[in-house]
């Protein structure tokens, strides 16, 4: 069986290529698992529930600043 230099060179180059494409590849699966998934958004509906909460604190403070004079 004889190798002629092209086969050789060929091949070598697909291995390298190869290669290079698995590595690669395990370098984005680890920045993509290092990355935090960022929490969504809060909805309409929590951030009503939060204006209504403030509102009726500042309704309070209020109210006692209204009874102290």
């Amino acid at each position: 069986m004889k190798f002629n230099l092209g086969d050789i060179i060929s091949t070598t180059v697909l291995l390298c290529i190869f290669l290079v494409i698995f590595f690669v590849m395990i370098q984005m699966i680890k920045k993509m698992k290092a990355t935090t998934p960022v929490p969504p958004p809060p909805t309409m509906q929590q951030q009503v529930e939060d204006l209504s909460k403030r509102v009726s604190t500042l309704e309070q403070q209020v109210k006692q600043l209204a009874d102290k004079q």
